[in-house]
């Protein structure tokens, strides 16, 4: 698919002088970032939660350069600055990060997708007026807004300085603070990639919805007594109702960090080596935590203990596609757009599966640990509303819809045919 020529912004990755927001004021002077420091993307260059910008315009802060930026537009920068300089290995420092990165999203991923489980269980219920992923889409995409737009909690305390010495007034040290942070601290710390990319995206599910979106459309899962019109109306409420919600989600979740911004700590940079430890032992012991509940309790092997076997794996999975396939197109995110549609794919195909005559027992509950966490924490509905609302409006529309129609299809082709044609057994756990 071709891409539309986006020319990318003039806007410099750090700035030394700043235009204060007061009138009369004089803006003070900031300590430069120096080139390496500059992006902190370089280790995580293509993963949409660390390259597009806040989802909202504060208008406290337009002054910001984030805040007219797309997310084509800093993948175009990050492409240019690539050219312009010979590649080089990572350092130890960013090879440590990165695999503290690995295990926050390992963490993170698993909570993430029981979470999922256990939200579409609690909002599916006799009557409900909106049932299935959709809640846990919303959730995630508020968690996803909040984490966007909130600027205090990984902060960097920044000094201004005036004429080579520092300035200690209370307003120039704050918006220093801010230009700092924004500018090469927070997107760039392993434990925000692993809430927002782990987390965020294992406990929203773009093949979930697809699969929702298909039995609402097929009136198969459960059979309602109604006409094929009002099935169309049902896969339309699927679609729009999930869009409305998880978009809503994310602005809502954004507005909600800036309305607690005044009451949010910051963490001291002396104490994130700890966190970063406490990541390392976390990630790996709650893997195998789980593996051996799965192995000595069979009692939650199909409902949850499965899903947590397999959700790193998706996550990881997604997480790798995106580094590597979202830059080669900045106006179309290649990397979720692969993951979301493959995922559909294959959740379809373990679906099939799973009612076939010669599984056993525990291969049902093993197909359904792989819908639920590795196509589920795969596929991801917040990443997605985050690339719809940060690219350029004909792109965001072009990259949505061919998501959505890919996605559907998918299921249409790989489940639509048998189950009309042949009808689905019940599954076998």
């Amino acid at each position: 698919m071709a891409s539309t020529e986006v020319t990318a912004p003039n806007i410099e990755p750090s700035t030394s002088a700043v235009t204060s927001t007061n009138p009369g004021v004089e803006a003070p002077e900031f300590q430069k970032i120096s080139p390496q420091e500059s992006r902190v993307s370089r280790r995580y260059s293509g993963v949409p939660e660390v390259d597009a910008p806040p989802p909202i315009q504060d208008e406290a802060e337009d002054s910001l350069p984030h805040r007219r930026s797309f997310l084509e537009d800093e993948r175009l920068a990050e492409r240019a600055e690539a050219a312009a300089q010979a590649p080089t290995p990572l350092t130890r420092k960013e090879q440590i990060d990165l695999l503290t990165t690995i295990c926050w999203l390992i963490f993170f991923s698993i909570w993430g997708a029981l979470a999922r489980i256990g939200l579409s269980t609690l909002t599916t219920y006799p009557g409900s007026p909106i049932a299935g992923v959709i809640w846990a889409n919303f959730a995630g995409c508020f968690v996803m807004g909040f984490m966007a737009e909130e600027i205090r909690f990984f902060a960097v305390p920044a000094t201004p300085v005036s004429n080579g010495r520092p300035n200690g007034n209370e307003e120039e040290l704050k918006l220093a603070t801010e230009i700092n942070h924004w500018s090469n601290d927070k997107k760039g710390i392993p434990l925000y990639v692993g809430i927002t990319t782990g987390f965020c995206g294992s406990l929203t599910s773009f093949s979930t919805w697809m699969r929702d979106s298909f039995w609402a459309m097929s009136n198969t899962h459960p059979a309602h007594p109604r006409y094929r019109g009002y099935n169309v109306e049902a896969l339309l409420a699927q679609i729009i109702a999930t869009v409305a919600l998880s978009v809503c989600g994310l602005k809502s979740g954004a507005h909600f960090a800036l309305f607690l911004r005044p009451f949010i700590p910051t963490v001291p940079t002396s104490f994130r080596p700890h966190l970063d430890i406490v990541g390392m032992i976390l990630g790996p012991a709650c893997w195998i935590g789980v593996v051996m509940m799965a192995i000595f309790i069979p009692k939650w092997r199909g409902i949850v203990l499965f899903a947590g076997v397999f959700a790193p794996l998706g996550t990881l999975l997604r997480f790798l596609a995106s580094k590597r396939l979202n830059p080669l197109l900045p106006s179309f995110p290649l990397g979720t757009f692969s993951v979301n549609v493959s995922g559909s794919m294959i959740d379809a195909v373990f679906i099939l599966l799973q009612s076939y005559s010669g599984v056993s027992f525990v291969g049902c509950e093993i197909l359904q640990g792989l819908e639920d966490g590795l196509c589920g924490c795969l596929t991801t509905v917040s990443t997605w509303v985050v690339e719809v609302t940060t690219l350029r409006r004909s792109h965001a529309y072009r990259y949505g819809v061919a998501s959505v129609l890919c996605g559907f299809a998918s299921f249409v082709v790989i489940l639509g045919t048998y189950t009309w044609d042949h009808g689905l057994d019940p599954r076998k756990c």
